[in-house]
């Protein structure tokens, strides 16, 4: 039944607080706490853990966003999760409607300056894009009839009696963790508070450390 998992983590919130009678802390004030908790832990973890919060958009009209830009805010689900960190995918096609898209190459701003160079432009057959002020720019050939995908995150669903948090369930016990530093800190209990804290940061060091990029294929020990 829907938001049961939610009643479940506010009970276990109130246990971890010693308050089950919801004597110290309401239960709304609880609830309060679990979605800022939600809200904290996906805006520290590695984007490869926010796979619940990634939604496609596709068949946007980019005929004149070689000038402009596409703007986040165009987005049906606007805001996107992070700004530009949470814009993970962006794929181009032609057509009305499209069929197929490429998914274009992204540039860092710090690289931007190679859409100036000519042999280094983008194009149809390998189209780039970057993000900047919250915008989508691309570089291809031909912007006629020009259609977009974006793959992107979107803000985590607010928790209720009846909504049920969205992320992964293995973090679960992260996000009471982090509210019940914010509720001991509330009771101005800040060593508790700050033992709480320690021990949830630390787990999602752990978790992000264990995200590794791949070595790059037939470089190493090469002399």
């Amino acid at each position: 039944m829907a938001g049961e998992i939610t009643v479940a983590m506010i009970d276990e919130l109130g246990l971890r607080l010693e308050d089950a009678a919801a004597i110290n802390f309401t239960d709304t004030f609880k609830l309060e706490a679990l979605n800022k908790a939600q809200y904290q832990l996906a805006n520290m973890l590695h984007n490869s853990y926010l796979t619940e919060l990634e939604t496609e958009e596709t068949a946007l009209d980019w005929s004149g966003i070689s000038s402009t830009g596409y703007a986040f805010s165009s987005l049906t689900a606007d805001p996107v999760f992070r700004g530009g960190q949470g814009i993970l995918k962006v794929g181009i096609g032609w057509g009305a409607p499209a069929t197929t898209y490429i998914w274009a190459t992204r540039l860092d701003l710090q690289k931007i300056k190679r859409v100036e160079n000519t042999y280094l432009v983008g194009s149809d057959a390998n189209p780039l894009f970057y993000v900047f002020k919250s915008y989508l720019f691309v570089s291809v050939t031909t912007y006629t009839l020009l259609k977009g995908k974006v793959l992107f995150h979107t803000y985590p669903a607010t928790m209720t009696t009846g909504v049920d948090p969205v992320l992964n369930s293995s973090f679960h016990n992260l996000i009471v963790s982090l509210a019940e530093g914010m509720c001991w800190a509330m009771d101005n209990k800040l060593s508790r508070r700050n033992a709480v804290i320690k021990s949830a940061f630390d787990e999602i060091k752990t978790l992000n450390e264990k995200v590794r990029r791949a070595p790059n294929v037939g470089t190493q020990n090469r002399k």
